[in-house]
């Protein structure tokens, strides 16, 4: 029970995150984004509690964010409401590395569950964390590109921009 509320408290540092990060966005649209993800997050706390408690709960997605890519089909109107700056990279980083903490934590749990109905649970959880690192790798990837970007065709082929 003691690694519950571990995960509890992992997913309610994951929402208070998210929810600092949209308070710091809210004149752009990341912050759609990050209160999706803080709202994902606050869900699986209460699943996770819910699952605590043996009380019942179902294994439902938000489809808010639900289409990675279409959050960056609008990749203009991110650019012009979005400045890139070191510190923005920073905020993605550092939520890849809790949602692959999380991933790793649902996983190892998946894996020593003794009950189907417990690793269903801990799969789902995996499937939800895993999404939110891609956004943010995503999101990662967007504003650090130009750092990592070198033109010039001795170079080869490169992933396109």
């Amino acid at each position: 029970m003691e690694i519950m509320q571990f995960a509890i408290g992992m997913e309610k540092d994951g929402e208070k995150y998210y929810r600092e990060q949209a308070e710091k966005n809210k004149e752009n649209a990341l912050r759609i984004v990050f209160l999706g993800l803080a709202s994902d997050e606050n869900r699986h706390a209460d699943l996770l509690q819910r699952m605590a408690e043996d009380l019942p709960y179902e294994l439902e997605s938000d489809n808010n964010l639900k289409d990675r890519d279409s959050l960056f089909k609008a990749v203009e109107d991110y650019q012009s409401s979005v400045k890139a700056s070191p510190e923005q990279a920073e905020v993605y980083r550092t939520a890849m590395e809790m949602e692959q903490k999380s991933i790793d934590l649902y996983g190892d749990l998946q894996r020593k569950a003794e009950e189907p109905i417990s690793s269903e649970v801990f799969t789902f959880l995996v499937k939800e964390e895993t999404r939110h690192f891609n956004i943010m790798e995503g999101l990662f990837r967007f504003v650090n590109r130009p750092n990592d970007w070198v033109e010039a065709a001795e170079f080869g082929i490169r992933e396109e921009y």
